[in-house]
């Protein structure tokens, strides 16, 4: 297919001004937690909960996470509303905070869209039936320079130029590390000047549809971050599973891809079957089959595997026609991928072999996957960018320094690297999350002190060894900055752990302070007037796991001039409703489907909820009362999520509990988390029809997928 280069007549806002601007400052910056930007959905429990713990396992800076409002939903939308409410809104924060120059990944936790519909910007352009205008959210977000500007030359066959390709007379590729700022041309080499940037992006999660719980989202994440420079003597395995449209485009790749990994030193082997099967030691997998149970293979995936499978509807969660990508992450991959629409046998739109290559060379997960495909743009990537279990990750030191240490002025330090087999050339100085600094290896880095307000400071040191892949160690040191002794004195009550919806008070204080501001990592939950104060935060606003509490003060002028200590807390889910049991092991009669009551109108039964237009279909006048009542059992103790679009007045109930509230004017997505014990609950709700009518309310985990008659019933 040739290349498609379309442009709009301008830019699409502002946003794809700043991301150029940003993308053309040279920086050492990829492969590490300061150059990752983690976006969360805070309507959503299961996204803040999976931000939450990711943040704390990958160690990202505060100012790094990014609480983007997504009331669109969590499925498909279009290009437009993936411009101007979510890319241009995340990179624009980015920008005012003064970061976005080192961001090399944009990366998205759970409950945001995953496939984008572009046909509306192509105009009357129209494709081959093999290139359908949809592409996936993390692609697209690895092409938003080219998207912003309307410039969808990239979804050519070849449209990827961080691909690293072969030479003609050449069976092996080399690997490359990853930086935004970096150009390719179209044979794929970094130029001096020009060429196409990029930025790596995955989803870490997908909690709605028929994707995974939250459970096990935070399973695979904690593997992955555990993985990390190991050096991991499992097996990569490469199955041909006899199906010509599945594994076929790929399996003429798979001696290379093996005899490149036996250079490393790095187990692979070549078998028949959908899975590899009884075995123990599965440290990577490529297969290509339409469906698969990975229980019944009775082997195991180790912590760090890329668990890879060419089949057309592994990316797409509304269906369950085909295994999904999600499948390979509950048993505990650190990433997966598939495309969220049909594409056709084409292998360029797959990872190629050499993904396992690149990936045991000591690049991370994201810079492997994107590396190894052609064609990306229907490709949904999901899983922990940062992984990289074959790195080469070097040590970092300083003279002069140590933890905890007060310090004022001009801070020099001088810092030292090693790795194993390698070099440290190169150092990257972050204060507070922003890089300040580099120099070479020899060199000094210096801050300044008289910037920043007095109070504790994050110092990082990072290393960077030579080679191309760029592998990055650092140091990170807590500081405490004095230039006038005015340390914000911040308190937590309760403390260290508060249950969801407990009660939280935050009292802080500074002598001198016209305004103190609380945050819970980079959000502000509170302000006060004066030099002294509390505030009251709803910690059910927050999600569930790790957060940090800090306070910031600022003068009459506006000017920071203290920070607290940052207080780490742990956010609890209330104890679950007690779940109904079945007595003496007789069965409580139900029957099939949800009672759906109107005032005026006999009681129907509502098998299920799989169209928006359910509610209308089943007669609800505008403005007329109803009540939707059925029993549900959940299987175990677990905090469970009811999402809900609806316009109009409307209250759920679970267990005569009310978990939910609200009266729309737009058919928004909410969201209402609830913990259950396993056993039965019992379902009301309540509201009134809107204008216009409609409907929706999904129910997880795992996933959140529209209710059922078949988890649904009523007496």
């Amino acid at each position: 297919m040739p290349i498609v280069r379309l442009r709009g007549p301008q830019m699409a806002g502002a946003a794809a001004l700043l991301l150029i601007a940003a993308l053309a400052v040279p920086a050492w910056a990829g492969g590490g937690p300061e150059s990752v930007a983690i976006v969360a959905n805070p309507r959503s429990w299961a996204s803040l909960t999976v931000a939450n713990h990711y943040a704390s396992l990958r160690q990202i800076p505060e100012a790094n996470i990014l609480y983007i409002d997504w009331p669109y939903p969590t499925d498909k939308i279009d290009a437009e509303t993936f411009r101007q409410a979510l890319l241009s809104p995340a990179f624009g924060v980015l920008r005012q905070r003064g970061i976005l120059d080192q961001i090399d990944y944009v990366i998205y936790s759970s409950d945001f869209p995953w496939s984008i519909d572009f046909a509306r910007d192509l105009g009357s352009t129209k494709l081959p039936e093999q290139m359908k205008p949809v592409g996936s959210l993390t692609s697209m977000t690895y092409a938003a320079n080219q998207l912003l500007q309307k410039d969808y030359h990239f979804i050519g066959l070849g449209g990827n130029n961080y691909m690293r390709r072969a030479a003609a007379d050449a069976a092996d590729v080399a690997s490359r590390g990853f930086r935004s700022w970096y150009g390719f041309n179209s044979e794929g080499k970094l130029i001096e000047g020009g060429g196409e940037r990029y930025v790596l992006s995955t989803m870490l999660g997908i909690t709605s549809g028929y994707g995974n719980s939250v459970d096990e989202v935070l399973y695979y994440l904690r593997r992955s971050t555990l993985a990390d420079g190991t050096k991991p003597t499992g097996t990569i395995y490469f199955c041909q599973t006899g199906d010509p449209h599945r594994s076929g485009p790929r399996e003429k790749g798979f001696p290379a891809a093996v005899a490149a990994l036996a250079k490393l030193g790095v187990k692979a082997q070549i078998v028949t079957g959908k899975l590899p099967a009884g075995k123990s030691d599965v440290q990577g997998l490529m297969t290509g089959t339409r469906d698969f149970d990975w229980k019944s293979s009775k082997s195991t995936i180790l912590p760090g595997a890329i668990c890879e499978n060419f089949t057309s509807y592994g990316g797409i969660f509304t269906v369950i026609d085909q295994t999904r990508l999600s499948e390979f992450l509950k048993y505990g991959a650190a990433g997966a991928s598939g495309t969220v629409i049909e594409p056709y046998s084409i292998a360029y739109k797959f990872p190629a072999p050499f993904i396992q290559v690149h990936y045991a060379r000591g690049c991370t997960l994201a810079e492997s996957f994107y590396q190894s495909v052609s064609c990306p743009y229907q490709l949904l990537v999901v899983g922990d960018p940062l992984c990289r279990p074959w790195a080469n990750i070097p040590r970092v030191s300083v003279d002069s320094l140590s933890a905890d240490s007060t310090v004022s002025g001009i801070v020099s330090i001088t810092p030292h690297g090693a790795v194993e087999n390698g070099v440290v050339d190169r150092f990257e100085l972050y204060v507070e999350g922003a890089r300040v600094g580099t120099c070479a290896a020899g060199g000094s880095l210096q801050f300044d002190t008289t910037k920043l307000p007095d109070g504790p400071v994050e110092v990082r040191v990072v290393g960077i060894e030579s080679s191309a892949i760029e592998t990055q160690g650092r140091l990170i040191l807590p500081l405490k900055v004095d230039n006038g002794g005015r340390a914000v004195a911040l308190q937590a009550f309760p403390s260290p752990n508060v249950k969801w919806r407990q009660p939280l008070k935050l009292t802080a204080g500074l002598d001198g302070a016209a305004k103190i501001f609380c945050y819970a990592e980079s959000r502000v939950v509170g302000a006060i007037d004066g030099a002294q104060g509390e505030v009251d935060v709803k910690p059910e606003q927050l999600g569930l796991g790790p957060v940090t509490f800090r306070a910031k003060a600022i003068d009459a002028q506006g000017k920071p001039i203290g920070l607290s200590a940052p207080i780490e807390m742990t956010i609890e889910p209330n104890a679950p409703l007690p779940g109904r049991k079945t007595r003496q092991g007789t069965k409580l009669a139900l029957k099939d489907g949800l009672q759906l009551s109107t005032e005026g109108a006999a009681t129907k039964v509502i098998p299920g909820t799989n169209e928006y237009k359910w509610f209308v279909d089943a007669g609800v006048p505008k403005d007329q009362p109803f009540t939707l009542v059925s029993i549900f059992q959940v299987p175990a103790d677990n905090v469970y999520q009811f999402e809900v679009k609806h316009v109009g007045k409307l209250s759920i109930k679970v267990d005569t509990v009310t978990i939910y509230e609200s009266d729309q004017k737009e058919p928004f997505w909410r969201y209402a988390p609830v913990a259950l014990g396993a056993g039965m609950h019992q379902f009301e709700m309540n509201g009134k029809g809107g204008q216009p009518a409609g409907l929706e309310i999904r129910f997880g985990p795992p996933g959140a997928t529209n209710l059922s008659e078949k988890q649904f019933q009523h007496p």
